[in-house]
């Protein structure tokens, strides 16, 4: 069986549920140019929303999701999307509009034929989640970009006052960062105001991720290397296990030395703060400033593969004979 089974058969068995309109809106081909088209905002996506979905199919969509994200990155997504029933009585309460926070304003779409030796992808995406996953020949070709934010980040009041859904991802950042002597921190701090949001949003691709800022890898202690791998496996491993240490054994192969750790902004919780680890094939980002700084954005981009890579170029070119266009 190829590392895609699960997920085409789980693809198959989601759109299988669906009438015939919900299909229509949840299919588009391959070589759909907006695939390649992202967003977290609130808005409107292509797909089918969730919230036009019977319990039964809800099962099968995140069913799928599972076969390539852990149980506890799926928790994840499933906790940032409750967090908008929190956001709308929050704002209710401050009496603002608040009808477009909506945990039924999410969108799931496939694009191709799910089978697990074909060329096929999915995405889920609405407010504070885009998860782009890429399938190839029976093998995993691309799980991002991966998009996860949270707001509130501290949930401020109610029965869940104190919750931080991502709160690792603060948390492992601000290990790494505390255990620098000051000369390392003088190259870790590369700003002291953290930009107003991730620099690879969705309109830069990887290719403008830019060189490298930050205190590298090789010039860290031992504690330090593991403390900055731990917070690089804790996005990674959102993922099943086969596909995270594929991602991670790259890594390795390509050379960990020259990951970087960035830090913009204040050092203090409560103060308006950026990350980033960058190697030579992934760039991990993590931005807290908005609301007060109250308001996560987190991004995980592979350098190679995002939306698969070179994965519709190979596919049109084996299936569908030699390309000719010039914007794929």
């Amino acid at each position: 069986m190829s590392e895609a089974s699960p997920a085409a058969e789980a693809a198959a068995a989601f759109l299988s549920s669906l009438t015939s309109d919900q299909r229509t809106a949840a299919c588009a081909p391959t070589d759909d140019p907006s695939r390649t088209v992202w967003g977290f905002v609130p808005a409107q996506y292509p797909g089918v929303m969730f919230g036009d979905l019977d319990t039964e199919q809800k099962h099968r969509a995140i069913a799928l999701l599972r076969t390539v994200l852990r149980d506890d990155g799926v928790d994840t997504v499933l906790a940032i999307v409750a967090l908008e029933d929190v956001l709308r009585a929050i704002e209710t309460e401050n009496g603002q509009n608040a009808s477009h926070r909506d945990p039924n304003r999410y969108w799931i779409q496939v694009f191709g034929v799910p089978l697990p030796a074909s060329a096929w992808a999915f995405r889920l995406q609405g407010h504070h989640v885009s998860l782009h996953v890429a399938f190839d020949r029976g093998r995993l070709a691309g799980v991002t970009p991966m998009f996860l934010g949270a707001n509130p980040h501290r949930i401020p009041s109610g029965p869940r006052e104190g919750e931080r859904v991502l709160a690792a991802e603060e948390d492992l950042g601000r290990e790494l960062l505390a255990m620098l002597d000051e000369q390392q921190r003088a190259v870790a701090i590369v700003e002291a105001v953290a930009p107003p949001d991730i620099i690879l949003g969705p309109q830069r691709t990887a290719a403008d991720a830019g060189p490298s800022r930050g205190l590298a890898y090789a010039a860290m202690t031992a504690p330090q290397r593991e403390a900055l791998l731990r917070l690089v496996c804790h996005y990674v491993h959102r993922e099943q296990p086969q596909f995270a240490e594929a991602d991670l054994a790259r890594m390795r192969d390509r050379g960990l030395d020259a990951i970087t750790f960035a830090w913009a902004g204040g050092i203090k919780r409560g103060e308006g703060h950026y990350y980033r680890v960058q190697g030579s094939t992934f760039v991990i980002e993590y931005d807290n400033t908005q609301t007060n700084a109250n308001h996560v954005h987190t991004c995980y981009r592979d350098l190679e593969r995002d939306f698969g890579g070179d994965w519709l170029r190979e596919h049109l070119a084996r299936d569908h004979g030699a390309i000719q266009r010039s914007d794929l």
